[in-house]
């Protein structure tokens, strides 16, 4: 699961007050000479310090529920695998000993064998549900995580963008990711935007 910003791709069409078609004219340094230009909203999570260190929150949340998921199922493999060693030899047993021990010690091992074999059908479902549940508990908690994480991110990058609006005398700034086909690489901002995010934030995001 990565941490990508997509909630607010609609509101990338950002206005910095209606400039006309004179904006081409008296821009800061490094503008475009355009009054509109683009952004990559994805680059931005994925190149600005905020971003990165927001993804690997999310990927060290996610690699930690594997972990315990993973632990869940070896605990039960094994006591599963345990219980079907103990089966295995009160089989044997009942069959190696059937014309020579008691009746009394046959039923014994008979009820031996359906208690064991109830119990690794028993540990096997209670293994299966406690899986299923961590795994859907670990999936609300790291979407939980991501979405936190995420309404960080653009509280920090919607300023960012009204800096990068005003600085460089852009009228409307895009998302590459809202329907935009192809335009001229000159108009990207985007590395523009990362400088301005990283800049104005911390490199760890607050818990």
């Amino acid at each position: 699961m990565r941490f990508l910003t997509t909630t607010i791709a609609v509101g990338m069409v950002t206005t910095a007050g209606w400039m006309g078609t004179e904006a081409s004219t008296g821009q800061a340094p490094g503008s475009t000479g355009a009054s509109f230009a683009y952004v990559d909203i994805q680059r931005v999570a994925a190149e600005s310090t905020e971003g990165q260190a927001a993804t690997a929150r999310v990927d060290e949340l996610s690699q930690e529920k594997l972990a315990e998921i993973e632990a869940r199922n070896t605990e039960g493999q094994e006591e599963v695998a345990t219980l079907s060693q103990e089966l295995q030899d009160a089989q044997q047993n009942l069959q190696q000993g059937q014309n020579v021990i008691s009746p009394e010690a046959t039923a014994t091992l008979q009820r031996q064998i359906t208690r064991l074999q109830r119990d690794i059908d028993r540990t096997t479902a209670d293994a299966q549900a406690d899986i299923q549940r961590m795994s859907q508990d670990a999936e609300i908690e790291v979407q939980e995580l991501q979405q936190q994480l995420q309404a960080q991110f653009e509280q920090r990058l919607v300023p960012a963008i009204d800096q990068l609006a005003t600085e460089q005398g852009l009228s409307f700034i895009f998302s590459a990711q809202q329907g935009l086909v192809w335009a001229d690489p000159s108009l990207d901002v985007t590395q523009a935007l990362v400088d301005l995010v990283n800049s104005a934030t911390p490199a760890t995001p607050s818990p």
